[in-house]
């Protein structure tokens, strides 16, 4: 083969190299939705849950992370010494429990017996029972179902029991309903320990 013919093909392999290739990139425009309307972190494109509550924990689909909850009410109906019987100035206190339990279906009610420090504990346990049973009678009279109404005594082991710091004539009626709520960011401000406020110690 010549030098001529040589060059001549190379020359012709050169321009087919050359030769204009397709353009396989594509130019996508910008649809998607950037913005984050409830400045939860998620862009509106993602986010399932376009109001996320502020301050909120939130997955991955911009959804906040739900607790279930209880939140209290505390009364107290008072005894005189040694008496199970309800006093005439604690029946307007019974009233207003069993009002509120009316009111409101989803919520329970636990009767927490107490008694003052004298006495044996044999009679002091009978006596506190015997005062949770007057406020069960009471309520259950005026249509409360019975089924809503627990019982506990200031001896047992309890969340409840656990912070009473004083033996008082008494039964703590604690009115209790289960809420579900958003989990919220912890802050310098978040309180680390629930307590029951409102209780008689």
């Amino acid at each position: 083969m010549s030098i001529k013919n040589t060059i001549l093909m190379s020359v012709c392999l050169l321009v087919i190299a050359c030769a204009k290739q397709p353009d396989t990139q594509v130019t996508r425009h910008q649809i998607d939705d950037l913005r984050d309307h409830d400045n939860d972190g998620v862009i509106n494109q993602r986010d399932k849950c376009r109001e996320t509550p502020s301050g909120t924990l939130i997955d991955n689909n911009g959804c906040a992370i739900w607790l279930s909850e209880q939140s209290f009410a505390i009364h107290s109906v008072l005894f005189d010494l040694d008496k199970s019987e309800i006093r005439n100035d604690q029946h307007e206190q019974i009233q207003h429990l069993t009002l509120t339990l009316q009111q409101n279906p989803q919520l329970q009610v636990t009767l927490i017996g107490d008694t003052s420090s004298e006495g044996n504990e044999t009679y002091n346990h009978r006596l506190a029972k015997q005062r949770t049973d007057a406020i069960t009678l009471a309520l259950t009279k005026q249509g409360v179902d019975k089924q809503r109404i627990l019982i506990q005594e200031y001896y047992q082991d309890t969340d409840y029991t656990h912070q009473l710091k004083q033996r008082k004539r008494r039964v703590i009626a604690v009115l209790k309903e289960q809420q579900l709520q958003a989990q919220t960011q912890w802050t310098i401000y978040s309180s680390e320990k629930a307590t029951l406020r409102g209780v008689e110690q």
